[in-house]
């Protein structure tokens, strides 16, 4: 037998699953809470529901999280700096909002000058880097680095600068050149960022795991679930962190596609701390053409055609400035949860009940420390009173705010949020689902005081409160869906988003398919995909929205563990493509460089006479880097090959001419197979 384990640890669980490839069955699952303090325990919990006897027989791996993803989408990584060589502040200034730069202070400027080429016309300042490289980098937990034509020359003055930087500052630092090779360089500085700030959060998940098998005595082989849905070993995950941006929302897919087993279907998973979508075409989980675009950042990672918006069963629930309620896109901790660990919160929510029943303020809300090593840290002496204070436990809002000697309107702790340091707990869904009783795992009461306090402060009974907030989840997420469905089928959509009267359409159809609208105009937009939910809360919500969108639901019975399942489900892949073009040019008789059509790859050009020996010598380079890529991240089963030619023409008088001809080589290794290390398989 073949068994593997599946572990996904999301905002609020770590769900964990033991399968069996031979019977393509779960033979048990379970969740546990993610406990951010210290991963490894949550880890043990899920790990501890399942047959450990049969774990520790397991020959593989599969992890997938969603840590990199909530991070960005609440904007709470690891603060990084980015040194920029070669691009000038005017660039940013116009162009830097569109890729994630809002923040002036967190760039550093070397000029230096290359050309298009990669040649360095002129070395930036060695000797200014040196000496300022502490004040420039003084608050910073990491660098990273780019330079405008890095790709170019191998990153030649990237590691220079690395090297200098490691020297004066012994901070980690990230080569731009080192992760991707494509030509915006904005792109690549952003995936650069990414990478230095998620790179704590996902080592610290992946030595969690270690730990947590090494107890448990469990010796599969571990592979991490990418962006793309495509898997890749520990060693290199722990350089590539940016690459798990989207690496739950591809376990979801991968997990609800093989539940669902549906030709064509949207998956909807629905966490603690975000919902992701993605598409099933064919069987398989539908790729983007673009970077990632996660929050404000807009990267090179490849993913899936998936989208992530910050609503979750943790999301915040408040109320803006005119009393109208908000939900998310904060994470905090539901009131019942910290309750049922700090008994404490009870007292504190029913003093401020009898003293205060409602207010303007969130002062129902706690906070609470998270990092142990915030000791370490640049803080000012505020935020270090306020850790010290946290270190006893969980404060509300209004006793930090006496304890610190300022007014409750002055207390600031966003810095502190942002960072991970501290957590905020508060009224969220999964408070209200308590309040109904669809979910009572936690206290209760705790819930049931928060809701009070937050009805009344925005003037609504508890029966209003728990309505609106079921309503405006499964409007959201009809909404989503709809967008997602809408691009996929319109370039134009994918291109610009949905406008404004796009938008007024499907508010219509929202409002005439749940209140019954007496439009005289009656349409409705719908799906013959199956809208697929999986996800502990989404049960709840998405059969209102699917109906809203006219399409079937289905919810499986694995539906709350489905992303554990994906993550040992998915394949090793790696896809390499070129084009073969005619060159235009006469080639010298005298040279090797003979013949009419010119390949451009991997930075060399070569010629050929005859087309079918272009398509040969491209094709075979392409398998044999496609899979010493693949063994690079860690595959080492069989290697398969998806050999896809496309011609590109154009009309012209007499028909059509061919512009070019595009090869496309896939490599694939499934995390399951056993085969010695180099056995390839051709097809």
């Amino acid at each position: 037998m073949k068994y593997a384990i599946g572990i996904d640890t999301g905002g609020t669980c770590t769900d964990a699953v033991l399968y069996d490839f031979d019977t393509g069955t779960i033979l048990c699952s379970n969740k546990a809470l993610t406990t951010y303090d210290d991963l490894t325990r949550g880890i043990l919990e899920a790990l501890d529901g399942l047959d450990l006897s049969l774990c520790q027989q397991a020959c593989a791996a599969g992890l997938s999280t969603t840590l990199a993803t909530n991070a960005c989408v609440e904007n709470k990584f690891r603060r990084p700096k980015l040194l920029l060589m070669g691009i000038d502040r005017k660039g940013i200034a116009r162009f830097g909002a569109d890729y994630g730069f809002t923040d002036p202070d967190d760039i550093v400027y070397l000029p230096c000058k290359t050309t298009i080429t990669g040649e360095i016309t002129q070395e930036p300042d060695w000797q200014l880097l040196r000496t300022q490289a502490k004040r420039w980098f003084r608050d910073a937990e990491g660098c990273a680095i780019c330079e405008i034509y890095g790709m170019r020359n191998n990153g030649l003055l990237e590691k220079q600068a690395a090297a200098i930087i490691q020297q004066e500052t012994d901070l980690p630092v990230i080569c731009a050149s080192a992760l991707f090779s494509g030509l915006s360089s904005l792109e690549r500085a952003a995936s650069a960022v990414l990478n230095a700030g998620l790179l704590p959060l996902t080592c610290s998940f992946l030595d969690a795991v270690s730990r947590a098998f090494q107890e448990r005595k469990i010796h599969a082989d571990m592979y991490l679930v990418r962006s793309d849905s495509s898997l890749m070993g520990l060693d290199y995950a722990a350089h590539h962190a940016v690459e798990t941006l989207l690496s739950g929302p591809a376990a979801s897919a991968l997990g609800g596609s093989t539940l669902a087993q549906a030709e064509q279907a949207v998956i909807v998973d629905m966490g603690g701390t975000t919902t992701d979508i993605a598409l099933i075409e064919n069987g398989s989980p539908l790729l983007s053409e673009e970077g990632i675009r996660v929050g404000k950042w807009r990267t090179m990672v490849k993913s899936l055609f998936a989208h992530s918006f910050a609503l979750g069963g943790d999301s915040g629930i408040r109320w803006d400035k005119q009393g109208q309620m908000t939900i998310g896109p904060a994470r905090m901790i539901p009131l019942c949860v910290l309750a049922s660990r700090e008994p404490q919160v009870l007292t504190c929510l029913e003093n401020l009940l009898q003293r205060m029943p409602c207010h303007t303020l969130p002062l129902h809300e706690f906070l609470t420390l998270n990092r142990k090593d915030w000791r370490t840290l640049s803080l000012t002496e505020q935020e270090r009173q306020l850790c010290l204070l946290l270190e006893h436990g969980a404060v509300s809002v209004e006793q930090t705010a006496q304890a610190l000697g300022i007014d409750k309107y002055n207390l600031h702790a966003e810095g502190l949020e942002r960072t991970g340091i501290i957590l905020r707990a508060g009224l969220t869904p999964t408070d209200i689902m308590h309040l109904r009783g669809d979910y009572t795992r936690y206290e209760r009461r705790a819930s049931i005081l928060g809701a009070r306090f937050v009805a009344a402060s925005m003037q609504y009974s508890l029966e209003q409160l728990c309505e609106r907030v079921y309503t405006e989840i499964s409007h959201r997420i009809f909404l989503a869906v709809s967008q997602m469905l809408l691009e996929h089928a319109s370039p134009y959509y994918q291109k610009h988003g949905i406008d404004d009267g796009m938008q007024h359409l499907l508010e219509l159809q929202w409002s005439n398919q749940t209140e019954k609208g007496s439009s005289m105009l009656q349409y409705q937009f719908q799906s013959k995909a199956v809208v697929v939910g999986i996800g502990g809360p989404v049960h709840l919500f998405l059969p209102t929205a699917a109906k809203a969108l006219g399409a079937a639901c289905i919810i499986p019975d694995c539906a709350p563990v489905a992303n554990a399942l994906g993550a040992v489900t998915g394949r090793m892949t790696r896809t390499l493509s070129a084009e073969i073009r005619p060159h235009g040019m006469t080639i010298a008789e005298d040279t090797d460089e003979i013949g009419d059509l010119e390949v451009v790859y991997a930075g060399n050009t070569k010629y050929f006479a005859e087309e079918t020996d272009a398509i040969a010598w491209l094709t075979e380079r392409m398998k044999q880097d496609a899979a010493a890529d693949l063994r690079a991240q860690g595959a080492t089963g069989t290697i398969s090959f998806h050999i896809e030619q496309k011609d590109l023409t154009a009309p012209a008088y007499s028909g059509v001419i061919k512009i070019s001809t595009n090869i496309r080589v896939t490599a694939e290794s499934s995390l399951q197979l056993a085969a010695k290390e180099g056995e390839i398989e051709h097809v």
